[in-house]
């Protein structure tokens, strides 16, 4: 009878094996850790013949015999059949061994994960911060922003809620640092400086050092930006690139420099540099394209200024600032 995968492979039992594995790959546990590793040792026999398959079977040349064992039985060649009847006999510890070493590198990137501490970060409206990571990243939040950041051994995770973020990311090639953008767009570097800015239906990227890799979820085109270039996912779609001159102040310094942005992605956009949120009661304004080089220190004042223009009056309620249609 043929072993059963699963069975060999015992899924559970080794993400536990490997997520101590992982624990203990770098410095000393903490002694209560190491403490409740050892109860976690005897409890049954089994975990300990597990976490050791899972520890030595990866700098064990009996790997490579295992694989190629398992796959001289699923795709024999002609040969001496005493060979494969040899190799078959040995198909379960082979499979296990196969199989140990497999969970290990498929679970590894989602246990560092795990084990990473979560750093969550957020702004409210009319605020900025600047937080520095411990692996000496840079983020720059612009106003009513929330970011997490999970730092592993091999990998290092940022997810966007919402608002905008400056990165400086600091250069280290055994880590890639990537980056979830609402749901909708991923961003993967190593060390360079961009912006990301997520919108209700936009996510934009600017680059102003280095080179990114930008990707819509939805699709599975990508696009590498380089310093001076810029580009969105809009509805799922990666769209063009634009250029734009990285040396010119930006929402760091208090500006904003557009050559066509919608009334409604502006408000949102003017809201992160606001105590009030900015509301749009009509939808026939928030599709209003609107160019120019704004100063974001007093955004109240700058609608008033373009309300005079785009047909709309700024109504400061005790709770927000409403953008009405004056026809």
């Amino acid at each position: 009878m043929t072993a059963n995968r699963s069975t060999l492979c015992g899924p559970g039992l080794s993400e536990e094996a490997a997520r101590w594995a992982l624990r203990r790959a770098g410095a000393a546990l903490p002694a209560e850790e190491e403490a409740a590793f050892q109860a976690w040792l005897t409890a049954d026999p089994h975990h300990r013949d597990r976490y050791d398959a899972l520890t030595a079977t990866l700098e064990d040349p009996a790997l490579a015999e295992a694989l190629a064992g398992l796959q001289a039985v699923q795709n024999p060649t002609p040969g001496p059949a005493r060979g494969v009847a040899a190799i078959r006999r040995r198909l379960p510890a082979l499979a296990l061994a196969a199989c140990a070493a497999m969970a290990l590198v498929v679970a590894w990137p989602a246990i560092d994960r795990s084990l990473a501490t979560p750093l969550r970060y957020e702004t409210a409206g009319g605020q900025g911060r600047t937080i520095t990571l411990p692996d000496g990243t840079r983020l720059d939040l612009n106003g009513d922003t929330v970011v997490e950041a999970r730092l592993g051994h091999g990998h290092r995770w940022v997810t966007l809620t919402q608002g905008e973020v400056y990165f400086d990311v600091a250069h280290d090639v055994g880590r890639p640092f990537e980056i979830q953008a609402g749901g909708r767009a991923a961003i993967r570097v190593l060390g360079t400086a961009f912006d990301v800015d997520l919108t209700r239906d936009m996510v934009e990227l600017s680059v102003y050092r280095g080179r990114v890799r930008f990707s819509a979820d939805s699709t599975d085109g990508t696009r590498d930006l380089t310093a001076g270039q810029r580009a969105a996912v809009h509805n799922g779609q990666l769209q063009p690139l634009a250029d734009f001159n990285p040396g010119v102040e930006d929402w760091r310094q208090g500006w904003l420099e557009t050559e066509g942005i919608s009334l409604g992605r502006l408000a949102e956009r003017l809201s992160r540099r606001s105590p009030l949120p900015i509301v749009l009661t009509d939808s026939r304004l928030a599709g209003h394209q609107i160019s120019g080089r704004f100063r974001l220190d007093d955004p109240a004042r700058l609608l008033s200024t373009l309300g005079r223009v785009h047909g709309f009056t700024v109504e400061r309620q005790p709770d927000r600032l409403v953008l009405v249609p004056t026809a």
